[in-house]
């Protein structure tokens, strides 16, 4: 079964644990480069999603690793004054969206 990784600050990990994701916390451009650069291609995942404060400032290659990606399939949220629940709700919505199923998270 593939899972889904958040990719955020710190702040935000809880919301996304409670979702049954898996978490990678950074608050630094150059980690999410480095982990961008090795889930590419690789089937552990089929959704990571991507705390957009934390792209700012990657290089114009990982920008295109992001947008390119198919496997894992890469998406940037912004999380600025979201909830829990408002999390919870957008990773089934892109879920549905980009995985083509619809899944319920319950907490």
């Amino acid at each position: 079964m593939q899972k889904v990784l958040a990719i955020v600050r710190p702040q935000f990990s809880p919301g996304f644990l409670l979702a049954g994701c898996d978490v990678f916390e950074t608050e630094r451009p150059y980690e999410v480069e480095r982990k961008v650069k090795e889930l590419v291609g690789k089937k552990d995942y089929a959704l990571v999603i991507i705390d957009s404060a934390l792209t700012v400032g990657v290089s114009p290659y990982v920008r295109t690793l992001i947008f390119d990606s198919m496997e894992p399939i890469f998406i940037e949220i912004g999380l600025e004054g979201t909830s829990d629940e408002k999390i919870i709700r957008e990773i089934e919505n892109l879920a549905r969206e980009s995985l083509g199923y619809s899944i319920k998270i319950k907490i």
